[in-house]
């Protein structure tokens, strides 16, 4: 099959941005496929650039070029890097937006990209997506080694990740994201929900509160909540989400990212 790279950024449909970026890559390299995972990050939102990223990445087959690009500090003293995995390549600023692959990976590499014969000519201070790291990632899809671009570096920079915090009988994690449909997703998992939850335990005995609203029980599905009644549902990415049926559970229940969850059984 063809390389793959895809592409995670910020930069919207309205302009040119992200059709120059992959104008750069099919240069370089006719053969590559380029999927859009999403271009419609809130703009310079590194935390939501990686947590789409992270969501989207392992679906792909294993070699597949990452290239994301949501960079507030574009054109200042912050890195150009590719991280490798032990399956696949991502490319783009060191700033945090790597840092739930970072987490994720069994194996890691991180080269800081010094070799600017792999760049465009004269790359500008405003638009290194295309005349950095597009041209790197045409390159690596191509085949060349990781390890042409740059030294290995192990002080790249990691994102402060909130992470669940337990009792026996509950667990207090944070909203991490909110979709398109307002659905509020948290870092708390169901490998954490698990040891509160012996054989035999109801689901329905389950507490959730958010933003002094208490839902009771674990939904199975979206449809066994009533029209407008707040559920909470471990979701297909293995994730406690906090929904509305049919509606939008952000703007009913006033939910910000960040905002606390709480969790809890019967003790």
């Amino acid at each position: 099959m063809p390389p793959l790279v895809t592409l995670t950024s910020d930069y919207g449909a309205r302009d040119a941005f992200a059709a120059s970026i992959k104008g750069v890559i099919l240069k370089i390299n006719p053969q590559v496929q380029i999927i859009d995972i999403s271009n419609d990050i809130t703009p310079l939102d590194i935390w939501e650039g990686a947590f789409t990223l992270r969501s989207a990445y392992k679906h792909f087959p294993k070699g597949t070029v990452h290239l994301a690009v949501v960079d507030p500090g574009v054109g200042s003293g912050r890195r150009p890097i590719i991280v490798v995995t032990e399956s696949y390549y991502f490319v783009g600023p060191d700033n945090g937006l790597f840092s739930l692959i970072y987490q994720d990976a069994e194996r890691l590499r991180v080269h800081h990209i010094t070799s600017p014969h792999y760049f465009l000519p004269n790359p500008g201070p405003t638009f290194h997506g295309r005349d950095i790291f597009a041209p790197v990632a045409g390159w690596l899809a191509k085949g060349i080694p990781s390890g042409n671009f740059g030294d290995e570096i192990t002080d790249f920079t990691k994102l402060n990740i909130p992470v669940p915090k337990g009792t026996p009988n509950s667990i207090e994690g944070h909203v991490v994201h909110i979709d398109r449909f307002g659905n509020i997703i948290t870092n708390i998992t169901y490998n954490n929900i698990q040891p509160l939850l012996p054989d035999g335990t109801d689901p329905a005995a389950v507490t959730v509160n958010i933003t002094g609203k208490e839902i009771k029980g674990l939904k199975k599905f979206y449809a066994e909540a009533k029209p407008g009644e707040p559920g909470a549902i471990i979701n297909s990415s293995g994730a406690l989400e906090i929904f509305l049926f049919k509606q939008n559970a952000r703007m009913t229940l006033s939910v910000k990212r960040g905002d606390i969850v709480r969790l809890a059984v019967p003790g």
